[in-house]
């Protein structure tokens, strides 16, 4: 979509911010949970073809304690994008198109500078990182060469989800899915090219799940910036300089998601290091690797409501229509939940079947069913959390959805999963147990915040 054709843009806007608020959040759903779930897929992809290569349980406790260490780069991300996505759909609600595309330029700007600056310390440290995560020696050199590896391509990865951030946040959610099944499909192709070994390509196991998709990532990053350029916000590409006002103004609402995004990882981490203590702690860490990839087959949809519920009221509140806002939040909610309900019922019915696509290993298959048929009891509370924290994004309250984070998950389940599994020493599903609890909690704190209302008069 270009400036040849700007009735599309009024168009996205005009659903999102009149006429029947069902079909707003349908129209804006239905493409992020598609484009999440293909995300979600190189996580699969990944993570099936290393469960049938030998020493798979290594394999896949490596990559898990990676993607983990990894993290530290997504909360520093994670900034720039949400005050994008704020900034771009206040802007548009309010008609204020130059402002819109300032926001994407600026934040573009950054993520290149901020991602070439993380790549250095992520290479160089990557063994003591995977080591104080909880990796086990035999373990370790597995699980720092993927981390390095794919440190390395940090840029065009920041480059995606900034870029999809802003073209979401103007009603366009439909390009990114396009992009998206190209990027896995090529994933797929190089994931049995290098993992296994084809031709003159030498097996390289794990080392092949990071270079596939670092390269399926290069060609997504060049694909999507091609997309902006012909978009509503195609001027953000235009006079790249830095403006360190707009800076101020896209962190001032980024970075408590930051911080967010910063505790999950610290807390992934300290989890990892509680799991090394078991007598199995290679296989309970690779059932984690596996079960929070099925898991996310439930919570990934719910991470797509909340991504739609931003624009959903970033742009009504920009639009002057808080109670549009309002309700528009809360169907995203209940749209959420049935979907993530659903999916529970089926970790409950046959949790069997999902681990056993994933591993031939017994012991690792046992725990995964554990863990799923726990977890899945977190599910509806968990939607709830995922997309009030989306909405609340919208409207630039970050602040408060990150206290509520510290103390549900970095306070609750490290201490319970501590006291279960060190203390109590009820094994694995110990943590299993503390993850659904803590897991659970953020949906409902939430939505008392959110019903009190304080996010309709923020000013961004």
């Amino acid at each position: 979509m270009d400036e040849k054709s700007p009735n599309k843009k009024r168009d996205a806007s005009a659903i999102i911010t009149e006429g029947k608020i069902s079909s707003a959040v349908w129209f804006l759903a239905w493409p992020t949970i598609a484009n999440t779930l293909i995300l979600t897929a190189y996580q699969f992809v990944n993570r099936i073809f290393l469960g049938h290569i030998p020493n798979s349980a290594t394999a896949q406790a490596a990559i898990g304690i990676g993607d983990r260490a990894l993290m530290v780069q997504f909360a520093i991300m994670v900034s720039l994008s949400v005050g994008t996505s704020a900034l771009v759909a206040r802007s548009l609600g309010a008609g204020n198109k130059e402002d819109a595309e300032e926001a994407t330029r600026q934040s573009l700007i950054m993520c290149v500078i901020g991602s070439a600056l993380l790549t250095v310390p992520m290479v160089v440290w990557a063994r003591p990182l995977v080591t104080m995560i909880g990796a086990k020696p035999h373990v370790v050199p597995v699980a720092a060469a993927y981390t390095a590896l794919s440190a390395l391509f940090t840029i065009p990865s920041f480059i995606w989800t900034i870029v999809t951030a802003a073209l979401r946040s103007s009603g366009d959610v439909r390009s990114q899915l396009y992009v998206g099944g190209l990027m896995i499909a090529l994933n797929i192709l190089l994931d049995w090219v290098f993992i296994f070994g084809v031709g003159p390509v030498p097996a390289l196991g794990v080392l092949g799940a990071a270079i596939s998709t670092g390269i399926s990532r290069i060609l997504a990053s060049v694909l999507i910036l091609w997309v902006l350029g012909r978009s509503v916000l195609s001027k953000s590409l235009r006079r790249l300089r830095l403006s360190f006002s707009w800076l101020g103004r896209i962190l001032n609402i980024g970075w408590p998601a930051s911080i967010h995004n910063v505790i999950w990882t610290i807390t992934g981490m300290a989890f990892l290091r509680i799991l090394s203590v078991l007598p199995n702690a290679t296989e309970a860490q690779a059932a984690l690797t596996v079960g929070l990839t099925i898991e996310s087959l439930a919570y990934m949809p719910g991470i797509a409501y909340g991504m739609a519920a931003t624009p959903l009221v970033g742009q009504n509140l920009g639009a002057g229509n808080t109670e549009r806002a309002e309700k528009s939040a809360w169907i995203a909610t209940w749209q959420a939940v049935t979907i993530m309900s659903f999916v529970a019922l089926l970790f409950l019915a046959m949790p069997r079947v999902f681990a056993k696509a994933f591993t031939t290993n017994p012991a690792v298959a046992a725990l995964i069913v554990l863990y799923l048929q726990v977890n899945a009891f977190a599910q509806p509370a968990q939607a709830i959390g995922f997309v009030l924290r989306g909405a609340l994004q919208g409207a630039g309250d970050t602040r408060v959805p990150t206290w509520i984070t510290l103390f549900s998950i970095l306070v609750v389940r490290i201490v319970m999963a501590w006291v279960l599994v060190v203390w109590l020493q009820v094994g694995a599903v110990g943590a299993w147990i503390s993850m659904a609890v803590s897991a659970s909690l953020p949906g409902l704190l939430m939505a008392l915040w959110f019903k009190h209302g304080r996010w309709k008069a923020l000013e961004i």
